[in-house]
């Protein structure tokens, strides 16, 4: 049976250093693994790398010729931040261990302690935590049922989407992000006809095709029960965001869902502008709201935000 291959990067301009941790890797194979050994002497030459190819884990030496001290190690975490790092030093420096796993590595260990077997665990538990501490992630920013980004998430998106608005518009163009917020119309009928088992079947079926609406750069989130929000960026007017509004509608049913019955499955959409309606994250969302309900209330299916709807 093959061994498990781990690319490693060596980020270490010493050329002697370098050479062991080569040879200590190419030793005896512990946890069942072979390495594969990229190196690169300067941050930028690691950043390069990065950039180019997939790693499994980083070697970090902190002192670079062009990169000093914990700037080493926040500049590669912050740039990639799925990749596990473990800081390589020749000072043995409580502080520095603990600012170093503070500031994104995963693990330290001294040259001078360097063995086979201590670095191939070091590398194996580092590997193993940054796994765990991605799915925690995950779990905490997208909902269980659906797998689509969560409410959290979805403020942090927006937040973003309209930062990067304002920055794009500094030039005198007028982009705009919209909000959209969805309820579903029917969706009590189906949990009733047809029991809450089916529900979230529609649920999980409805996920896929909502992302598939949409572009890489947009997001759809479930923000609990029946309801969704999408944040889309780079648009110029209404116009943009209703082409998009009416392919989510027609997507609830278009083809049928096999897990709503006989339901055909509607839903009321209501839409806001960035920065026109408002500036402020809440006031943005709650503007979407008050127009989704307008779209319920009038049985639009769209509606735009319009400064006197009343609550």
């Amino acid at each position: 049976m093959p061994k498990e291959r781990i690319r490693v990067l060596l980020v270490e301009d010493n050329p002697g250093d370098a050479r062991l941790i080569k040879e200590i890797l190419a030793g005896p194979a512990y946890f069942g693994a072979a390495y594969q050994i990229s190196h690169a002497a300067t941050l930028n030459e690691a950043i390069e790398a990065c950039s180019d190819k997939r790693f499994d884990i980083l070697l970090l030496d902190l002192n670079l010729p062009d990169s000093s001290g914990l700037e080493t190690l926040e500049s590669l975490n912050g740039l990639f931040p799925r990749l596990p790092i473990i800081v390589l030093t020749g000072l043995n420096d409580t502080e520095l261990t603990m600012q170093s796993v503070q500031h994104g590595a995963q693990d330290y260990i001294t040259k001078e302690e360097c063995t086979s077997q201590l670095l191939t665990r070091v590398i194996y538990y580092a590997m193993e935590r940054k796994r765990i501490e991605a799915r925690l992630k995950y779990l905490a920013t997208h909902d269980f049922l659906t797998g689509l980004p969560n409410r959290a998430l979805f403020y942090d998106r927006l937040n973003l989407a309209t930062k990067r608005t304002i920055r794009r518009n500094t030039g005198g163009l007028n982009w705009k992000a919209a909000v959209m917020v969805m309820d579903l119309d029917n969706f009590k009928q189906i949990n009733d006809t047809l029991g809450h088992e089916s529900g979230d079947k529609v649920l999980r079926e409805l996920a896929p095709r909502l992302r598939g609406c949409l572009r890489q750069s947009d997001t759809v989130a479930r923000m609990g029960g029946d309801e969704f929000a999408f944040v889309l960026e780079g648009i110029l007017d209404q116009s943009d965001a209703l082409f998009v509004g009416e392919k989510i509608l027609r997507s609830l049913h278009e083809p049928p869902i096999p897990e709503a019955g006989l339901v055909p499955l509607h839903g009321s959409l209501g839409i806001s502008l960035f920065p026109s309606d408002a500036e402020e994250i809440e006031a943005l969302i709650k503007c979407a709201d008050q127009a989704m309900y307008t779209a319920k209330r009038q049985r639009l299916s769209i509606s735009f935000y319009r400064n006197d709807h009343q609550s």
